[in-house]
Formats: structure tokens, sequence, C-alpha cells
């Protein structure tokens, strides 16, 4: 195959891409490829789309494991009508591609997060604006970020690719009056603090009224996480799944829900809870990724301090507060599915490679689209 108009050179591409490469891919194939490496600086995080979908390159951490290179199908990259980078100031080979082509005088575009987890006060915050400054454009996660990106650098375009997972087919929500899921998905790690979900459960007392504590994903804690249900005694009522990738599966899952729970900071897992029409509980404090956008269509509740015995007691109160109160799943899902799926994703891809203005209003969100908004 000839060398591709338009290139994705990615440190990884994990799974809850799938559906949005698939999508771009499908419309749009013949132009478009995807390079990526196995495995990002955090081992954890890995590339999860099949070779045919993504091709490998290879990804090798330096300075102690705080900086990537990449080896492999640079030349494709640099060929490339357009090229699609990393917003990521740790990546050498993000910035070789950015200065390269900006003396070859080919479109280079950024995608990312507008900030570090840390914020725009941090100290890598100027180090990721001038990245920005010597590409041609930036793709965004999240409409919210558009305001500032613009403020930052003026007539510099925006655009934005929302952090999808799945195709508005699979955004439905269920209708089901007997729920008594609380569920948690994503990593077990301490950076999530699901260290303190089982204890907090346990002194919530609901499991006495029939609910359950449904932890999906996989990490490092999941031994200690087990131990904690024998210990406080609710390994009857505590259900640790593991990994979970199908939208089927989840979807069964989710159906059941009353609400789902983030301890730690808020990602993806928003949207897909959201998604599926089910109300969030999460911690205030927290460093959110830039979903958190998604509360302006209600069905969340924030809770503090973020410790076991905080979350306890948002757990009971909210448990009083949707029976006395449901929130609208259809409203939450349709909203999702509007906004935040990953046909919009992959149109927000497009019209960045194409270098066509996105139709996005003064507050950074689509003006072409009305959902109607639930503050």
């Amino acid at each position: 195959m000839e060398n591709p108009r338009y290139v994705f050179y990615l440190a990884v591409v994990p799974v809850y891409r799938d559906a949005c490469v698939r999508v771009l891919l499908k419309q749009h194939g013949d132009q478009v490829r995807f390079y990526a490496g196995e495995a990002h600086l955090d081992k954890t995080v890995k590339t999860g789309l099949a070779p045919d979908l993504v091709e490998r390159v290879r990804n090798v951490g330096i300075l102690q494991n705080r900086v990537l290179i990449q080896f492999g199908h640079l030349r494709e990259a640099m060929r490339s009508e357009v090229c699609v980078i990393d917003l990521n100031p740790r990546s050498v080979t993000a910035w070789g591609l950015a200065v390269a082509r900006k003396i070859l005088r080919r479109r280079t575009l950024a995608w990312g997060h507008l900030h570090p987890r840390a914020g725009a006060s941090s100290r890598s915050a100027p180090v990721r604006i001038f990245l920005r400054r010597i590409t041609d454009g930036t793709v965004l996660y999240g409409y919210d970020s558009v305001v500032p990106a613009r403020t930052e650098l003026p007539g510099k375009p925006v655009w934005v690719a929302p952090n999808s997972l799945y195709s508005t087919v699979d955004i439905t929500a269920a209708e089901n009056n007997e729920r008594r899921r609380i569920m948690y998905v994503g990593r077990l790690e301490e950076a999530k603090n699901v260290q303190i979900l089982v204890e907090a459960f346990a002194l919530s007392g609901l499991s006495a009224d029939g609910y359950t504590l449904d932890i999906v994903g996989f990490g490092s804690l999941e031994p200690e996480l087990i131990k904690q249900t024998k210990h406080f005694a609710v390994d009857g009522s505590v259900n640790i799944h593991g990994r979970i990738d199908s939208v089927t599966e989840l979807s069964i899952l989710y159906a059941e829900a009353a609400f789902s729970v983030s301890p730690g900071y808020l990602g993806l897992t928003l949207t897909q809870s959201l998604g599926f029409g089910v109300p969030m509980l999460y911690a205030e404090d927290a460093p959110h990724s830039p979903e958190i956008e998604l509360k302006r269509f209600g069905g969340m509740r924030s809770f503090t301090p973020t410790s076991a015995e905080g979350l306890a007691a948002a757990m009971r109160s909210f448990v009083a507060e949707l029976d006395e109160e449901p929130v609208n799943s259809q409203h939450l899902a349709r909203s999702v599915s509007t906004y935040y799926s990953a046909e919009a994703m992959a149109t927000g891809l497009w019209l960045a490679l194409q270098g066509e203005r996105s139709e996005l209003g003064a507050d950074g969100w689509p003006t072409s689209t009305e959902v109607e908004h639930v503050e």
C-alpha cells in the first residue's frame, strides 16, 4: 500500500478506542493509518486493537522510564499530508515529528488533554502550550477545554473529538425498576482510590437492603479487595468481576445498577455510566479528566470527604435521593449518544484532518445539535 494520506502516530491506542477507530476506518480507511506501540510508559496502559486496525511500532522508555521514544513507520509519518501526534511533552518522538514537519511545512496536529491532570498551573503546562504552538492545530478530548485553549493560543485552530466509548447503537438506557447494584468500573489501583470501596459499602449497611457492590476491572489491588470483602463480612454482597470489555455484558450489569461510584478521579467511566442511563456518585476533590463536563446533563452527585466514612454516608443518602426522585435515564443516554458517541469522536477527527471549521459555539459546545442541558 502506498503512503497513507493521514497518519495517526500515537503512543498507544487502548481497547476503548475500538469503536471510534472502526468508524473512522470504515468511512475513510483508504486514506487513514494508525501506528502505535504495544504499551505506554505506564505498562498498564496498552494498545488493545488488532494489528489490522493499528500497526505496531516499538516504544522505549528512557531516563528512568520518564520519557518515551518510538521507532518504526516514521517514514510514513513524515511523508503523510497530515500527521496526528500525542499532545504529550514526554514523547521525544512527538516533538521530533512536530519540529521536522514544521521545517518541511507539513501539517501536524496535536491530540490529547489540554492540560495535565495537575491542571493549567502545573509546571508542565507551558511545555504543552509550546508543543501546541509549533503544530497546526489541537484536537481536544472535551468541549469545555475549547475556551481555555482559545485563550492560551488565540487564532490557533481547535477541534473536539469527544473522548467516547461506544457507537450510538450501543448507547441506550434499560427500563428496569429493580436496580440493586452499585457499580465501580475502572482500574484497581491506588490512584483511583478503590481501596476505600469495600469498607465504604460495608459501613453503608446497604447490603442488608439487598444491594450489591459490583467491581469491574483489573489491577494490583484486586487481591486486597478480595481480602477486604471477607474482613468486613460482605463477601456475599460484593462481586468482583474482573475485566469486562464486552458492551453487551456491561449493559446487563448497568441495567440492574442503581448508580455507579467513583472514589477517585473521573474519566471514561462517567461517559459509560451516563451512556447506560445510570447516575454517578463521585469524589468532589479529585483531579478529574475532561469528562467531568458531562455533569451538565444531570445524574451526578459529588461526595466529600474522600474517605470510607464519607463515601458510605453518600451512598446511603444517594439511594434515598434516587428512591424519592429517579433520574431521567433516557435523557442521560440520549445526551451521551448525541455528544459523546464514537461517531461524534470520529467526525471531530475527520474535520481536523480536513482542516474544516468546527461548528463550536462561544462556550466550545456544538451549535448544530440541540440537547437539553440539566444544570
